[in-house]
């Protein structure tokens, strides 16, 4: 009888001590969860640190959130080394949430790694997103696409950034490179159109909307000429004389644009076009002038 009370007391003692080191582990996480939420991210991370020591001697199972939580927590005291490795923690883990990778792709964008960037940014937006969507994200995975010549992925995703970036100089400026590198002509003259509003002075618009009206108006002029000259008489003469108006306003159009592609600082560069639009206006002072530049 003594022995079976002795077996007894045994046992409750055992479960006791049990549910005390579980309190001591839930404990540490409470009060690292409680600091971090006060800002005080080196007391959460000593917190942090206990849990895991306990959980280690204990042989609990480990809350991967814990590392998540770890890895936001060096991010915000910039020791980016170790959060990074917390992070890969948490996913080696299958641990994932939408601030744990915001904040990593920050982290992969501030050390220039662009391909894990990518990585981080394309999970996201496939498996995080619908949880805690971010304009962020979005725009920082079409700017990645740009920059990595993914002209394809880069029109695909801008159809999803919202239009306030879409209205931004910058991101038009981005969208116009990526039509034009996929030859979308007639975008890039709408692209170019909207970002001259936005900017007067914007190169790039300038540059394609002078160098569209100028080919234009050169490929007409030699095509007209040609017919004429394969045979002249009343009738292509005719022919030839409204091409030529036609030529004419549209070299004058592209005129607008190279004027003020001159000014710039290195509008020199532009002195065969403007030459030669003077030259087909058989102003010969003005084409002797850019000349000088050629």
């Amino acid at each position: 009888m003594n022995r079976l009370i002795f077996i007894k007391v045994l046992i409750i003692s055992i479960i006791i001590s049990s549910c005390g080191t579980q309190k001591t582990i839930v404990s540490y996480e409470d009060k690292a969860d409680m600091a971090a939420d006060s800002g005080n991210y080196e007391q959460a991370l000593i917190n942090w640190q206990n849990y895991l020591n306990e959980a280690s001697i204990n042989a609990t199972e480990i809350n991967p959130q814990v590392y998540a939580q770890m890895g936001k927590a060096y991010y915000f005291i910039e020791d980016y080394n170790k959060s990074e490795s917390s992070f890969d923690q948490a996913r080696d883990k299958n641990y994932a949430d939408a601030e744990m990778y915001l904040l990593m792709s920050k982290n992969y964008r501030r050390i220039d790694n662009l391909s894990k960037e990518i990585t981080v940014l394309e999970y996201y937006r496939d498996q995080l997103s619908p949880k805690g969507d971010s304009v962020y994200m979005r725009n920082r995975l079409f700017e990645t696409y740009v920059i990595s010549d993914n002209w394809s992925l880069a029109e695909d995703t801008w159809i999803n950034i919202d239009s306030t970036t879409q209205n931004n100089e910058n991101y038009l400026q981005q969208y116009f490179t990526v039509e034009r590198e996929l030859g979308k002509n007639d975008n890039c003259d709408q692209i170019a159109t909207e970002l001259l509003k936005k900017n007067s002075k914007n190169e790039s618009a300038l540059d394609w909307l002078a160098k569209k009206y100028y080919n234009g108006a050169e490929n007409r002029y030699q095509n007209a000429m040609a017919v004429y000259n394969k045979k002249k008489n009343s009738k292509t003469y005719k022919v030839l004389l409204k091409e030529l108006d036609i030529v004419t306003a549209d070299f004058k159009k592209s005129l607008k644009y190279f004027d003020v592609l001159w000014e710039m600082e290195d509008g020199k560069k532009y002195a065969n076009y403007l030459a030669n639009i003077y030259a087909r206006f058989d102003d010969k002072k003005k084409s002797q002038y850019y000349k000088k530049f050629m």
